[in-house]
């Protein structure tokens, strides 16, 4: 993101310490010390670059994510006392932190040329683990998806949320955790 700003340099008077974000405020300032002090002063137009931060620095765990948008981690025992399946309890874990890491952006389901991006497994230990489950040409069909409330809008972030929440993905997407999961 661009921010512009303007400082006054008077003359032999060494480097102006003020800054302006109003053009004409700086101008007007600038007549009045050039007035005062009798010699030349100069408006000058500066711009500031500055480089979104690298918002995965600040998202390393669920509280981070929670932190960000601003509400309370879900304690999991109160949930699970409560009825909720594991399942649901990391689903709801998963959607803080895609909210947290997207950084406002919601996906645009009419725009089909918005990219959107999704974590990807491969997980196949003598079974179909994590890949996907699909008949055609049948009397039924079944699939497996990540579901769109767990979309990123780089291929960056979804593949940092694949990484470091990786335990919430399989809290997820299985019944049990495997017993030979991460080695």
């Amino acid at each position: 993101m661009d921010k512009e700003f303007f400082m006054n340099y008077a003359e032999g008077q060494g480097a102006s310490t003020v800054k302006y974000d109003n053009e004409t405020e700086a101008i007007n300032e600038a007549e009045r010390l050039a007035e005062k002090l009798g010699v030349e002063v100069t408006t000058l137009k500066a711009v500031t670059k500055t480089t979104p931060k690298d918002i995965a620095k600040s998202v390393k765990t669920y509280a981070d994510a929670c932190a960000i948008i601003g509400i309370e981690p879900i304690v999991d025992e109160v949930l699970l006392k409560l009825g909720f399946a594991k399942d649901e309890i990391a689903y709801r874990k998963l959607k803080t932190i895609a909210k947290a890491l997207n950084e406002g952006w919601e996906p645009d389901w009419t725009n089909s040329n918005q990219n959107k991006y999704w974590p990807w497994f491969l997980y196949n230990p003598n079974s179909a683990g994590l890949s996907c489950a699909l008949t055609a040409h049948a009397a039924s069909h079944a699939s497996t998806s990540i579901g769109s409330r767990l979309c990123f809008k780089t291929h960056e972030l979804a593949a940092y949320a694949r990484e470091n929440f990786r335990d919430l993905y399989f809290e997820y997407l299985f019944i049990d955790m495997p017993k030979n999961y991460g080695k």
